[in-house]
């Protein structure tokens, strides 16, 4: 079986290395019972990295800024899981600054990077939770996959990251397309091969969809996701959209919406203090300035949503009501009808509510046609239409049964209040001629009413079935009258 496109990535030669410095980091992470003193003595026989814990242990990123001039000291004092995740952190981002190449925009790959692991520890600390060094380590980590893919692949890849700019989720869609794996899978393979947490592992495969991370780091999943968020608001370019994903992502750990401006205010203040210990330069923008352009872009989103969702509403009205009417007279269709009489038949046989209908029949109608011709036969059956709705209730249905004949289903109305609107539409239409092409044209029709009765065997189909032998007896007295079916009617079939 041919290698996936994952494994082809992983197993090119130009991948970066773990170096040796981090790799006895991890093993020191991975112990639960290591010591002050010994993890204090690893970090000092590295003086680069010893130097930064120092100089973040003085900083106030993490707390009030301290005289501290002895590792063993910053560990005590920061904390022994913080001083872990700071000098994995600052070890592996040293290394792999040392090893960008030219022609890629690293500054906003890192800058992004920081600002999502800030915010991300933020999310985490505001929730409570006791995985925000795992957080800011996975906001850091994001985009380790890019690296990677710049690595295995060179110029081929740079040419395409260039084309999607700072859209992350347009180069994920453009890495997919074009190498069939994109970065978030590609940084959690490497970051696997060089056994970090599994935690991390998952916050940089999840962070782009957290709803997939699993149960047991969602909530650290969900952090990074916030973060990289904050991130695209300061640095994106959809600010708005990311400014509403920052604000459901506080919803869904428990954090007001609100929280989300005042993270990414903290996000940049932090975010130069820690830049300036990982020698990441600062992006130099004030929150008010960030804020007000996000703010602004969502309200635009906001109305533009509530604009689409408006068009795509009325859109649906509209088919739902093509779909439903007959297209020459613009009544209800037969289908509709259906669907209208089944429902409030299942009303009336479960709570005794009255139901009856009553069908329509134009008289000699196709002598009219035969008289007149088709098109002013149609002017006719719309000009029918139109007088019987105006003398039916709103509550009432009328459709069009087929050819000339209509049917109108009267919900709550017992047999005798339908032969009373049935005699009512009869004589609208035998007041006065149909105007149509011109003309006055005489019409009359013939109507068979039918009521629902709580009774085994009636079903909907024998309510239409018993209007239209009524309707036939009224054919039979000579049209253009009103009968109702009775027991005399029924009783025949």
């Amino acid at each position: 079986m041919p290698p996936s496109p994952l494994e082809r990535i992983m197993q090119s030669e130009r991948l970066p290395t773990i170096p040796a410095v981090a790799v006895r980091v991890i093993e020191l992470v991975q112990r639960p019972d290591v010591s002050l003193d010994e993890l204090g003595a690893m970090i000092e026989r590295d003086p680069a990295l010893a130097a930064r814990v120092l100089r973040m242990a003085n900083s106030g990123f993490y707390g009030r800024p301290r005289s501290i001039s002895r590792v063993r000291d910053a560990v005590l004092i920061l904390g022994l899981r913080t001083v872990k995740t700071l000098a994995l952190g600052f070890t592996l981002v040293t290394d792999l600054r040392a090893r960008q190449g030219a022609g890629f925009a690293h500054t906003w790959l890192w800058q992004r990077s920081l600002y999502a692991g800030v915010v991300a520890r933020g999310v985490a600390v505001r929730a409570g939770l006791r995985t925000a060094d795992e957080a800011f380590l996975g906001g850091l980590f994001h985009l380790l996959g890019v690296i990677a893919l710049e690595s295995a692949l060179g110029d081929d890849y740079r040419a395409l990251a260039s084309e999607a700019g700072r859209d992350v989720d347009l180069l994920r869609a453009r890495e997919f397309e074009r190498f069939g794996v994109d970065h978030s899978r590609v940084g959690a393979g490497l970051a696997e091969r060089w056994n970090l947490p599994a935690a991390l592992v998952d916050a940089i495969r999840h962070a782009a969809d957290p709803d997939a991370a699993p149960l047991e780091t969602a909530q650290l999943v969900m952090c990074v996701h916030a973060g990289c968020a904050a991130a695209d608001v300061i640095l994106g370019e959809h600010p708005g959209e990311r400014l509403g994903q920052l604000r459901t992502a506080c919803q869904r750990l428990g954090l007001p919406p609100e929280a989300a401006e005042e993270l990414v205010a903290d996000g940049l203040a932090s975010g130069a203090a820690l830049g300036a210990t990982l020698d990441i330069p600062s992006s130099c923008l004030e929150p008010e300035e960030v804020l007000a352009r996000a703010n602004e872009a969502l309200l635009r989103l906001t109305i533009e949503s509530e604009r689409e969702n408006a068009a795509l509403q009325a859109e649906r009205e509209q088919l739902i009501q093509q779909a439903s009417t007959d297209v020459l007279t613009g009544v209800a269709n037969r289908r509709h009808f259906h669907e209208f009489l089944e429902e409030h038949f299942r009303l009336a046989a479960r709570y005794g509510t009255p139901l009856s209908l009553f069908l329509v029949d134009l008289d000699h109608f196709k002598q009219l046609n035969d008289t007149y011709g088709h098109l002013v036969g149609d002017d006719v059956l719309r000009g029918v239409a139109q007088r019987m709705r105006a003398h039916l209730r709103d509550a009432d249905l009328l459709a069009r049964f087929g050819g000339e004949e209509f049917v109108v289903v009267l919900p709550s109305t017992p047999l005798e209040g339908a032969v009373q609107s049935a005699e009512r539409v009869r004589e609208a239409l035998a007041a006065r001629p149909i105007e149509a092409a011109g003309q006055e044209i005489p019409v009359t029709a013939s109507f068979g009413v039918s009521a629902y009765r709580a009774d085994a065997l009636m079903t909907p189909e024998w309510l239409i079935k018993e209007a239209d032998l009524a309707l036939y007896e009224a054919k039979r007295a000579g049209r253009n009258c009103v009968r109702a079916a009775g027991d005399e009617v029924s009783s025949r079939f």
